[in-house]
């Protein structure tokens, strides 16, 4: 698995990093010691390497592998292949509640809202790791789904930037964000595509024929109402961010990944939930520091 992404701190400066935009000159000067992994829950620290024939990468510092969380891909990137089919099978195999889903959205919404521009997550402020791989001090991971004694699923569902979705997320459930740029509705296979931002690859938010195929969630002809008022806003450049829940699959020819969502209530755009917007006719403006 190629480590595409990094995130910088050093102090409160912080900065997300391609590695190829790095040189040896640079990655030594200011970012040595100072990457981590993307992944919003790890605190495993990247190394970049640039060899003499131009080859350019990241990779998690040594002895670190097992330092991401167990739900980053990067985890199981020394684990094998068993291990993490076994990983991945328990992730989507695992029950989980619409209120699971639901409070997920909600809580990141809230976050996105309320977030200062290049904030320091407060994960690089609690969590300390020496580079031999120690910790000092782990601060409790808390669940944006807010579980409680109600039945709501024990999985963890941690978000993603959609510019940094990979086909190395492909298997987990991701609660994803990100600046819809596009939307296809294939009428005729009854599916549809909410294009992502991602300048490396082909990232959708998926909506399959299952989305409104119980007609007490949703309809085909409010679908194509909302998809109406979502290509509006777009010509109009409304700034639209999608917040979802779904599991991440490889599109079909293999060119890219969908993000799967199957119930009008795993989404929101600026803020709005499904009906609302088909309701008021309208998305609000992008709420989000983002």
């Amino acid at each position: 698995m190629k480590i595409e992404w990094a995130f910088y701190q050093n102090g409160d400066e912080t900065e997300e990093v391609f590695y190829e935009y790095l040189d040896k000159d640079l990655y030594e000067s200011k970012y040595q010691e100072h990457l981590y992994c993307i992944s919003a829950e790890c605190n495993a620290m990247i190394k970049f390497t640039h060899r003499k024939n131009g080859v350019k990468f990241f990779s998690t510092w040594n002895g670190q592998g097992d330092l991401h969380d167990t739900e980053c891909p990067y985890y199981l990137q020394n684990k094998g292949d068993v291990e993490r089919n076994k990983i991945l099978g328990l992730i989507e195999s695992a029950p989980i509640t619409d209120e699971h889903i639901i409070n997920t959205i909600l809580n990141k919404s809230k976050n996105l809202k309320t977030k200062e521009k290049k904030k320091v997550p407060n994960r690089r402020l609690t969590t300390r790791r020496t580079l031999q791989g120690e910790q000092s001090s782990k601060p409790e991971v808390i669940d944006n789904g807010n579980i409680n004694e109600k039945g709501s699923s024990q999985i963890k569902i941690f978000s993603l930037d959609s510019k940094h979705i990979t086909p190395d997320y492909v298997g987990y459930r991701k609660c994803v964000f990100g600046k819809i740029r596009h939307v296809y509705f294939n009428e005729t296979d009854d599916y549809v595509y909410l294009n992502l931002d991602n300048d490396q690859y082909k990232v959708s938010v998926y909506l399959p024929h299952a989305f409104y195929a119980d007609p007490e969630k949703t309809t085909k002809s409010a679908l194509e109402t909302f998809l109406r008022i979502v290509k509006h806003d777009l010509r109009a450049n409304n700034e639209l961010i999608i917040i979802c829940v779904g599991m991440i699959r490889f599109k079909g020819n293999q060119q890219g990944v969908n993000v799967h969502v199957i119930n009008p209530s795993h989404l929101l755009i600026n803020d709005a939930k499904y009906y609302e917007i088909i309701t008021n006719n309208s998305i609000p403006q992008n709420p989000y520091n983002y």
